[in-house]
């Protein structure tokens, strides 16, 4: 039994993702952290404050995300697998090229931010403090790169911890400014702080990172090469777009949608119910999820393999996995959330167990997502995703004049899980049709 574990052990998947779950531990421990920090800090009042700018810059920001990282991922992993130098210059500059864009968007949604925070909640301090977000996520995309590199070079363990050195060394700086007043404005300096720093931090590292694995620099992807490739990683791009804007919507503008009709206060405990529900799901299918990403591509690619029953067990195993995993925290969160928290947001409770066991249709994404990526059928989930969110957002609208906002808000996200699960059948049927490559002899 050691010997077999050993060698399970062994299997460089099996490997990457076991270092990538203990880092998404550490991760996720912040973060939970971070929640209740936040929370005793700034009181129920703060916290909502800081719960409406989050979701007024989550919701804004869908028009920044141009889908490079996740088609940069994709298509830089098949490059690197074939040594394909050429493609992988050109990944990295439709790479930069479309960030340069998402850098224009998020600097015109700064400059408007206050009007449109006045226009949708009559405060511009809300769009005031939501600039430090958007010019914190211009810092961002020179680290994303440099993850997307050390990701398929195979340099997880490393990547792991960059990443949660990152995530720790700005909730201590954010520690460091509740602990002195700064409230709000000193938990957006912190993640604007470490933005500009991990950046120029990227950039240094990937040089080094450049010449140990013979992969393409930042001046060599502009000089000297022409621009008609961008369309072929642009195509699947846009569908990644969508289909990442789509989903990184949820849950952002069901709580937008829920701040322009009720308090702060309310605001802020249904995000901390979306953010306790969120749990589960990023223990259990997160990094299996990401390395996915990089190594379904591979597989469809170039191993002769039954993918359907491979696949059918991977989303069988998942679900069963995050079921476990939800009933758990569900009794956990449940008997110990007033404690952590405080009284005051002991009813965060019924949105927390309303919405753990709903996201349970997120663990079908996690698979489906990747392969309907490589086989250029996202579509598929943007379609699903556009329609669960209009008729749930329909039936909150619809519904919050006549119901407590709460009670539309379950009855709208109920709608938005049912439509999205759909996703599972057009993707069995399409691994049914595909047909890969004969093995080498």
């Amino acid at each position: 039994m050691i010997k077999t574990l050993l060698s399970f052990i062994r299997v460089p998947f099996i490997r990457d993702v076991t270092t990538m779950q203990m880092g998404r531990i550490v991760m996720i421990g912040s973060s939970f952290l971070a929640s209740i920090l936040y929370a005793r800090f700034l009181g129920l009042g703060g916290y909502g404050e800081y719960a409406v700018i989050l979701a007024f810059t989550g919701t804004a920001g869908i028009i920044t995300n141009l889908g490079q990282q996740a088609t940069a991922l994709t298509f830089f992993a098949e490059s690197y697998g074939k040594k394909d130098r050429m493609s992988q210059g050109n990944i990295l500059q439709y790479f930069m090229i479309t960030s340069l864009l998402s850098i224009v968007f998020l600097g015109i949604l700064a400059l408007f931010a206050p009007l449109l925070t006045e226009w949708f909640h009559g405060k511009r301090e809300i769009g005031i403090l939501a600039r430090m977000i958007f010019v914190s996520s211009m810092f961002e995309f020179g680290f994303i790169w440099y993850s997307i590199t050390l990701q398929v070079t195979r340099h997880i363990r490393f990547l792991t911890i960059l990443e949660n050195t990152k995530t720790l060394l700005q909730l201590i700086l954010a520690t460091v400014f509740l602990f002195f007043g700064l409230h709000v404005f000193g938990v957006l300096l912190s993640s604007l702080i470490v933005s500009i720093l991990f950046c120029f931090v990227s950039f240094f590292l990937y040089s080094r990172l450049q010449k140990t694995h013979d992969v393409p620099g930042f001046r060599e992807a502009v000089q000297h090469r022409h621009m008609r490739h961008l369309w072929k990683y642009a195509k699947d791009g846009i569908w990644i777009a969508i289909d990442k804007n789509l989903g990184s919507l949820y849950p952002t503008v069901f709580i937008f949608a829920v701040s322009t009709q009720t308090s702060e206060a309310i605001t802020g405990l249904v995000r901390l119910g979306f953010k306790l529900a969120s749990l589960p799901a990023s223990m259990a299918i997160a990094s299996i999820s990401r390395l996915a990403s990089s190594v379904i591509p591979t597989i469809i690619g170039q191993v002769n393999m039954d993918v359907f029953t491979k696949i059918r067990m991977l989303f069988f195993n998942t679900f069963k996995i995050h079921i476990f995993v939800s009933v758990a925290a569900a009794i956990c969160i449940t008997i110990f959330l007033p404690y952590v928290y405080g009284e005051h947001f002991r009813p965060a409770i019924y949105p927390f167990l309303i919405i753990v066991f709903l996201n349970l249709s997120l663990g079908l994404h996690a698979i489906a997502t990747p392969i309907l990526r490589v086989l250029s059928k996202i579509h598929i989930a943007a379609y699903l995703s556009v329609i669960g969110i209009t008729v749930g957002l329909g039936i909150l609208f619809g519904l919050g004049g006549t119901l407590p906002i709460t009670q539309a808000l379950y009855l709208s996200l109920l709608a938005y899980h049912m439509i999205i699960a759909l996703v599972l059948i057009p993707v069995m049927d399409i691994l049914k049709k595909v047909k890969l490559p004969p093995r080498s002899s």
